[in-house]
């Protein structure tokens, strides 16, 4: 067969050669991004071959909206909801490249069924015998409340091969008697014990000088090696430099007020609801509610009436109250004709989407223009700031043109701040900046060069430019001796503390020690949640007898640990069935360690396959389409 391939090549060379041309030019067009707009079809992401459209990333990010709640300060959130979003899917299709692996399958059926049982727990998706209505009717539903179905389903398929994953890898989980007994006893061996923590202070240790803090730091190995570190140029604006142009006047304010007035609007009512979903129910309902207002107008008592005759389940016990609610709380209709009324009338019929209401309003409050004006300027003028900055920064980001800030911003009146060299760590620092640990992760996904797109951290707005990349390594002494200092102090203070309390403690006093003395009733060590998940803790709880002293150990958060044990309750022998109980709780939490692990492992080697553009990408890597995703952001 080989060598008739290659006869056949060999004979054919031209055309081969020509498909061969083809399918290259093919690639390069589907693998290097084009120059035409991005559309909601656009690749964002590929992980192991599986695409992430700006639809997909836009519809997750609409749903971490929701479950966040509509923040005043939407915009500030963006870039955090769209790299959550992000994570979401990428974390899907990695799970989904991880069952193919381990040959996991989810059915549709499967999917199919746990939707049903999600939608039929919302009555309002439910018709009179209890099933879940027409699809018509649903989508109906879907589209009024803003619901995803599609987005549901991916997420319970997520959830399903998350689940089966961790089955199947939980029964290759040895568990061996020593195991199942040390997790019986922290569990259900009640411990009582005495404990002091004493705290660390690094601050009573003296400065020893450079010549002691420089033998430390040559000896200090990995521990002072820091990760690239990036200098930037940052440009900063805050209300000050903007003077008079963010003041705003009484007459924007009153009318801000104007145009918000419900926002500061309260009501409290009672409705009678009658259901309908189609037109047709809403008439016969509508001529049930207009039949009845009828007979309260002429005084029958609303509250009774809608005890008797109301379908919403919650005013059979309170007559339809409502109680206090603000404007924006109801459906728009609703709220509406509520506000319309004077205390005490009842409405004309109001269709929500649950169906038809009669509205009894019984108070309303509302907040005076000189009880909110305070508020409401500070809100027109924090918007105003945040729009005269942004054009500001964005007028000297033009102006450079990809290159120098310097000129730029002064020519606007700005200046130029150049930062210390700082690692892309949580608490990074640089004098004069102090909003630095909030634009870290920003300036570490931009090149060297790049400037970024105007942004707020604290009560500024920042320009910056990736000045220069120091790479990986320790830096000179002198750039980091603070840092150097306080490794020593601390190192030095540990060693002081337990050798004292250790000194201490060889006379058999526990309130010798000095510090807080606490005392834990018996229990079970599981229910120690700081200590439990300390293995020298947990083992010195486990191990020193009742009315003796544990080894000093060292808490999570740095601090001096040691305990007496006042008594000791021996865990209840296991039978079969706590058995098999304790095996497969033991072995599904490992289980779940081993997923999140291999998780993990596959995002790191996919990253590590970035390759040329979306190369490996579309076949066995992870892709980040950069370009689309900074857009996503600047919308």
């Amino acid at each position: 067969m080989l060598r008739s391939f290659r006869q056949v090549f060999k004979s054919n060379r031209t055309p081969v050669a020509a498909i061969f041309l083809l399918v290259l030019v093919s690639m390069v067009i589907y693998l290097v991004p084009s120059g035409r707009m991005d559309t909601p079809d656009t690749v964002v992401a590929r992980v192991y071959g599986r695409e992430i459209t700006l639809r997909d990333l836009a519809d997750q990010m609409e749903e971490l909206t929701k479950q966040f709640g509509r923040q005043g300060n939407q915009e500030a959130l963006r870039p955090y909801l769209q790299s959550q979003a992000l994570r979401n899917l990428m974390n899907q299709k990695l799970m989904e490249e991880l069952a193919e692996r381990h040959g996991v399958l989810v059915t549709d059926e499967e999917v199919a069924s746990r939707m049903r049982a999600f939608l039929r727990q919302y009555p309002i998706l439910l018709d009179d015998k209890g099933n879940l209505k027409p699809t018509a009717e649903l989508k109906k539903v879907f589209e009024e409340t803003g619901f995803n179905p599609a987005m549901q389903e991916r997420n319970l398929r997520s959830e399903l091969l998350r689940t089966k994953l961790i089955e199947q890898a939980a029964v290759q989980v040895p568990v061996d008697a020593a195991w199942l007994d040390v997790e019986n006893r922290v569990r259900n061996e009640k411990v009582g014990f005495d404990q002091v923590v004493l705290t660390v202070d690094p601050a009573t240790v003296a400065d020893p000088g450079d010549a002691t803090l420089e033998a430390f730091y040559k000896t200090g190995g990995d521990r002072f090696l820091q990760t690239p570190r990036r200098i930037l140029q940052v440009v900063a604006v805050d209300r000050a430099s903007l003077g008079q142009a963010v003041q705003v006047d009484d007459a924007a304010v009153k009318a801000a007020y104007e145009a918000r007035r419900n926002d500061y609007l309260e009501l409290k009512a009672r409705h009678i609801l009658f259901k309908a979903d189609t037109d047709a129910q809403a008439k016969e309902a509508t001529d049930k509610a207009l039949a009845l207002r009828a007979k309260l107008v002429k005084g029958q008592d609303f509250a009774k009436a809608a005890e008797d005759l109301s379908e919403d389940p919650t005013a059979k016990g309170n007559g339809g109250e409502l109680g206090w609610f603000h404007f924006a709380q109801m459906q728009k209709p609703f709220s509406e004709a509520a506000a319309a009324l004077k205390v005490g009338e009842i409405s004309q019929p109001v269709r929500t989407v649950y169906g038809i209401h009669l509205i009894q309003l019984e108070g309303r409050r509302e907040k005076s223009f000189d009880d909110v004006k305070a508020e409401i300027r500070k809100s027109l003028e924090d918007d105003r700031f945040a729009t005269r900055a942004q054009e500001r920064l964005e007028q000297i980001r033009k102006r450079a043109n990809g290159g120098d800030l310097a000129s730029a911003a002064k020519s606007f009146g700005s200046q130029v701040q150049l930062t210390q060299p700082f690692s892309n760590e949580p608490g990074a620092e640089s004098p004069g900046l102090p909003e630095l640990s909030q634009l870290v992760g920003e300036a570490f996904s931009l090149k060297v060069g790049e400037v970024s797109k105007p942004q707020r951290a604290g009560d500024r707005y920042f320009l910056f430019r990736v000045q220069e990349e120091l790479p990986e390594g320790v830096p000179p002494f002198k750039e980091i001796r603070s840092k150097v200092l306080a490794a020593w102090k601390l190192e030095e203070a540990r060693k002081q503390a337990f050798a004292k309390a250790q000194e201490t403690l060889k006379g058999g006093d526990l309130k010798a020690l000095g510090g807080v003395l606490t005392t834990q009733a018996p229990g079970p060590i599981s229910a120690l949640k700081d200590l439990a998940g300390l293995p020298a803790i947990r083992k010195a709880l486990l191990d020193t007898p009742a009315g003796k002293l544990t080894p000093l150990a060292w808490t999570a958060d740095g601090k001096l640990w040691a305990a007496k044990i006042t008594s000791r309750e021996p865990a209840p022998a296991l039978t079969f069935e706590t058995r098999r109980a304790l095996i497969q709780d033991i072995q599904t939490r490992e289980a779940q360690k081993l997923l999140s692990a291999e998780l993990q492992y596959l995002d790191q080697q996919g990253r590590e396959r970035a390759g040329l553009r979306s190369f490996w990408g579309q076949f066995d890597g992870v892709y980040l389409n950069d370009a689309a995703l900074q857009s996503l952001i600047q919308r």
